[in-house]
């Protein structure tokens, strides 16, 4: 939930704090928070310190520790309490409102939510373990609420919803965001005899060059379709290679070399794409079509969609209503026994945040795009 926190008037949060929590003392610290039958025990209050924690290292460059830092002005150490405190309060509205809703787990729901606690647990179980945070303590934390969370996205922007769509929100988001085609490839490399990966020579690489474009030329004069060009490279050439199926793409998870040669050519008409590691015919495609052939019916997928377009929009306006929750009685000496700094260790005990690093990782991250080659397209194309 990177960011989101800064949107929120810390005044405002104090002030929703005072008026709608009722502070009390509790020898029993076995839980942090309850209202009515539902208590959220002290290991999820631990979790959500953590994530708050994390969160706050984000901010904070590589070189400072992170409770030395200040965050928004503020001190690190408060931020993370008051983050910590606002997850809290959303767990309670989420909870709220999906009963609101008319919402309901069945089985299969509650299967899995323990099936996500358990895989989580099985990477991250030791860790959050020394910071006694039981994996009961972590399903209702972060899985139970995940799921009710997803779940109470999904009948907000629903038609009807407060935060309903217009019509027409997701497609028009989607034909702007993907792009759509197919494609054929081959390798600047052969086997020789000895099975031993070797590079083409110049002159092999010019002829291949030279075959490719030609295979272009005649796809844009109709001249033939892109299967009939990759059946015959593949039968002139001895190899396997064929058209693959029709992939739709974000534009920004693609090859930069495959973006713009698609950028430069109209729905319809195919382009060439030259590497350092391999070539490519690919023609760009209907979004549209696409869309309305494997999104538009696919709940999974119009979810998945609906994610990318408003997830951070939900996420800031859950933790913004969860502000005024009402009802809510904390444990606050169970909360106070928990200190900041026992969860830190030299793992995380700096922020991550860093200016020259995050231009340096872009750097790679264009080096290897000018590296691509039919492989990296095909690995592109699952994301």
């Amino acid at each position: 939930m990177r960011n989101i926190w800064k949107r929120i008037a810390a005044a405002a949060l104090a002030l929703a704090m005072c008026l709608s929590f009722a502070g009390c003392y509790d020898e029993n610290k076995t839980w942090a928070a309850r209202k009515g039958d539902d208590e959220l025990p002290i290991g999820a209050y631990i979790y959500y310190l953590y994530s708050a924690y994390l969160e706050a290292g984000s901010q904070v460059d590589s070189e400072t520790s992170v409770l030395d830092a200040e965050i928004e002005g503020q001190d690190a150490e408060q931020w993370i309490k008051d983050l910590a405190l606002n997850y809290v309060q959303a767990y309670y509205y989420i909870s709220d409102k999906f009963d609101e809703l008319g919402l309901e787990l069945t089985e299969e729901d509650l299967v899995n939510v323990e099936n996500t606690a358990s895989s989580f647990w099985s990477y991250y179980g030791s860790t959050l373990e020394k910071l006694g945070i039981s994996q009961d303590s972590f399903e209702k934390a972060y899985a139970l609420y995940g799921e009710k969370f997803e779940r109470v996205m999904k009948a907000m922007y629903d038609e009807g919803g407060e935060l309903a769509l217009e019509d027409g929100a997701l497609e028009e988001y989607y034909c702007g965001a993907y792009i759509n085609y197919e494609y054929f490839s081959a390798s600047l490399t052969t086997t020789n005899e000895d099975g031993e990966s070797v590079e083409l020579t110049d002159d092999e690489k010019a002829d291949l060059k030279e075959t490719f474009e030609g295979y272009v030329k005649k796809i844009n004069a109709g001249e033939l379709t892109m299967s009939e060009a990759a059946d015959e490279y593949a039968e002139e050439s001895g190899t396997d290679s064929s058209l693959m199926s029709p992939v739709c793409v974000k534009s920004e998870n693609m090859s930069t070399l495959v973006f713009d040669a698609l950028n430069s050519v109209k729905e319809g008409e195919a382009a060439f794409v030259e590497s350092t590691s391999g070539y490519l015919v690919v023609r760009k495609l209907s979004v549209k079509d696409y869309y309305d052939e494997y999104v538009a019916n696919s709940e999974d997928q119009q979810f998945t969609l609906l994610t990318e377009l408003k997830g951070e929009e939900y996420s800031d306006y859950v933790l913004e209503q969860a502000a005024s929750v009402e009802g809510v009685e904390l444990n606050q000496a169970a909360m106070d026994s928990i200190k900041v700094s026992s969860l830190v260790d030299d793992s995380n005990r700096n922020g991550t945040s860093s200016a020259e690093e995050t231009e340096s990782s872009s750097a790679d991250e264009n080096s290897s795009e000018e590296e691509s080659s039919s492989s990296e397209t095909s690995s592109s194309e699952t994301e």
